[in-house]
């Protein structure tokens, strides 16, 4: 992959952490980051949260603890998924079969793979009966998530809590991973000023 190219897609392939946050370092010196996580790359693709190995690596080490311990059965359910890239590269590494699910209304120019079942998150619970549920920045002020939160259902919620989902969802009990990798849209990347994390609800503390 060429980094010298400021049109990649960064998702198109799992990158590290640090080749990552060069690269966004260089848009950002351009002004160019809004204008790229709004698509304006090689895939037309929208990014918000920005996927790398390591993040990637320490939120499936967490599922696969969590299901494993438990030993339920279900899926690992993402809702809200978009275009489905983090299920893709969650299910190298999880050890139980992923499926991602969106309401797909059209609120971004999201290109929807076929294999994304559309479904709105609440339907999608119903249908599934997960093990575990991620959501990834769900959209501001949606209150789904504390809907599902009450389910009862292990969740890892990934995002900026000033600009995901609804703040209330913040006063159920939670676990921050407090993660290093963690990065998105909304972030300063010169100054590495990071936002965004992944909560961890209805889990126990010794998956985290």
């Amino acid at each position: 992959m060429d980094y010298h190219d400021e049109y990649i897609d960064i998702h198109y392939e799992l990158l590290p952490f640090s080749d990552v946050l060069r690269f966004f370092q260089k848009l950002e010196k351009k002004g160019d980051v809004k204008s790229y996580c709004d698509g304006a790359n090689r895939a037309g693709r929208w990014i918000f949260q920005i996927f790398n190995r390591e993040f990637i690596d320490e939120l499936a080490q967490i599922i696969n603890r969590a299901v494993g311990s438990r030993k339920v059965k279900g899926p690992v359910l993402e809702v809200m998924s978009g275009d489905g890239r983090l299920t893709e590269f969650l299910k190298l590494l999880v050890k139980k079969r992923c499926i991602a699910t969106d309401s797909k209304d059209g609120r971004y120019n999201i290109a929807y793979p076929k294999w994304v079942e559309k479904l709105d998150a609440i339907e999608a619970i119903g249908k599934y009966s997960p093990s575990f549920i991620i959501m990834c920045w769900e959209p501001y002020l949606s209150m789904s998530g504390i809907e599902i939160v009450k389910l009862g259902k292990p969740i890892a919620w990934i995002g900026n809590p000033e600009m995901c989902g609804h703040t209330d969802i913040f006063e159920y009990p939670h676990i921050p991973l407090q993660s290093r990798y963690a990065l998105s849209r909304h972030d300063y990347f010169l100054e590495r000023e990071f936002k965004t994390d992944i909560f961890f609800f209805n889990c126990q503390p010794e998956w985290i």
